[in-house]
């Protein structure tokens, strides 16, 4: 195949993929940026596990500086003694869903995907562009 023969065919290929990429990748960040918008946003604090006559669990200071208790078994923090500091992990508009670990970021491998995505289609259309130069 001679050389105008290759740049005939990067054309349409080039259009293709610029306009199946860019627009999906673009729905897929615009969805991803609107999910995280509107979920809880989680944010962490101190807490110490307590032991008291109503019984054991962890105590924690939110955002608005008001005492949220985590009532607890006994067997769920049998490796943890009383006044030991723990990680608390909390939704900012209802502190009382909580968590130990670090909560898991919703819609990263659709963001990842949606950049590529996209990146692959603005790529596409600037080579578009520029083949003709050529």
């Amino acid at each position: 195949m001679t050389m105008p023969g290759v740049l005939d065919i990067a054309g349409p290929i080039l259009e293709v993929l610029t306009w199946i990429c860019l627009p999906a990748g673009l729905m897929l960040l615009v969805a991803v940026g609107t999910m995280r918008r509107f979920e809880d946003q989680w944010t962490q604090s101190e807490g110490v596990v307590y032991s008291d006559e109503s019984g054991v669990g962890f105590r924690w200071y939110d955002h608005h500086y008001q005492v949220h208790n985590a009532p607890m078994s006994p067997h769920d923090i049998r490796h943890m003694a009383p006044g030991d500091a723990v990680t608390i992990h909390y939704a900012v508009k209802t502190p009382t869903r909580w968590r130990t670990s670090a909560p898991e970021v919703r819609g990263e491998a659709a963001g990842v995907l949606g950049w590529i995505l996209s990146g692959i289609g603005a790529a596409a259309f600037v080579a578009g562009f520029l083949l003709p130069m050529f």
